[in-house]
């Protein structure tokens, strides 16, 4: 279990996307439960919009 838990943390934070990644996991594993809806939920809304403002380079087309 433990290795797949480290190829995880490998491939999410070795390309582009880390800091979303990183707050992702940060809220899901925090317990933060807001008007009673799962903290996986607010883990991806709140890493997108953290990825969206602060990674803008990331978004952009790959040629």
């Amino acid at each position: 279990m433990l290795r797949a838990l480290l190829q995880a943390f490998v491939t999410a934070f070795s390309t582009r996307f880390t800091l979303g990644a990183l707050t992702t996991f940060g809220v899901t594993i925090s317990g933060l439960s807001i008007w009673n809806i799962h903290p996986a939920f607010w883990g991806l809304v709140i890493g997108y919009a953290i990825s969206r403002l602060l990674e803008p380079a990331d978004y952009a087309p790959v040629d």
